[in-house]
């Protein structure tokens, strides 16, 4: 277990400039509960942590209390901090083909020696195999069929139901946007991947969030530097039932999140957040200085 700290009866003194009862750095007593709180592994910390700190992928948070139209939910925006060039390498290193690219994949496994290696190609491929199936006479369940034989059979994930490869009037587009579903339409990779990487589930792009009937979930900027969180709504700014947990994230040589701390936010009504949290690893000792643990 690491450090766990609460949050503070009065503010502290001033850390480089800004006021220690708005910055968190995971002190023993904690902070006041505020709007804005700012999210930051110290200094001293990072200098003890030696090389465990280079993994590093979060510079600082800072954490402002978002007042929604509905109070069934509460929300906080992270205005993120990034260090180097993350979390570009994050994502990088932790992405997974999509859904088109691993369909693309598919039709290459399935039609080797036809040349394809894309998206565009395969579509080619499709518009020619269409029309030369038209030219020798097939219906509309021929075509359909030889596609089945070929490429297996598409399904409606939302119905949960099969669809005909092929309809009268398609085009090779068509056919492959069948198989792809709507894969065309999911939030990019890395939306999810910056989401996880703080312990955050349910990602959607940042432009999903309806302040007037909002849903819970997390919300991602496109350049990922703002994620907004929805969830419950705190009680009070000690409220650890209904916190919303947020892990800043680390990296392992291979580009792989792992985490360095968990920050617990109460978020309220009003936009109050309360802060508490707990490093991975390091704890302070009597005399406040950080220790592996």
């Amino acid at each position: 277990m690491g450090c766990s700290s609460d949050q503070a009866d009065a503010p502290d003194e001033e850390t480089d400039g800004d006021s220690a009862a708005s910055v968190y750095e995971f002190q023993t007593n904690g902070i006041e509960p505020s709007n804005e709180v700012t999210i930051r592994v110290p200094d001293d910390l990072r200098e003890v942590m030696g090389t465990d700190g280079d993994g590093m992928v979060v510079d600082q948070i800072v954490v402002t209390g978002r007042e929604l139209d509905d109070a069934q939910y509460c929300a906080a925006d992270l205005s993120m901090s990034y260090l180097g060039n993350q979390p570009l390498d994050m994502i990088a290193a932790n992405d997974a083909p999509t859904d088109r690219e691993s369909v693309v994949q598919t039709f290459i496994n399935r039609i080797p020696d036809s040349g394809v290696d894309d998206e565009a190609s395969v579509v080619e491929w499709l518009d020619s195999a269409i029309e030369s199936r038209i030219a020798s006479g097939y219906s509309e369940s021929d075509i359909s069929d030889s596609f089945e034989d070929l490429f297996g059979t598409p399904v409606d994930l939302e119905s949960d139901t099969y669809l005909s490869p092929y309809q009268d009037g398609d085009t090779g587009q068509d056919v492959f946007d069948r198989y792809a579903g709507s894969a065309s339409d999911e939030q990019a990779p890395g939306t999810t991947i910056v989401a996880e990487s703080l312990g955050l589930d349910d990602a959607r792009v940042q432009t999903d969030l309806d302040e007037s009937a909002p849903e819970e979930g997390t919300y991602v900027s496109e350049d990922f530097a703002t994620v907004t969180v929805v969830g419950d709504c705190a009680t009070s700014a000690t409220d650890p039932d209904n916190a919303i947990e947020i892990e800043l994230p680390s990296v392992d040589a291979d580009g792989k999140s792992d985490t360095t701390a968990t920050v617990q936010l109460s978020a309220m009504t009003d936009g109050t957040i309360g802060v508490a949290g707990e490093v991975k690893d390091y704890m302070r000792d009597a005399n406040d200085n950080w220790i592996a643990n």
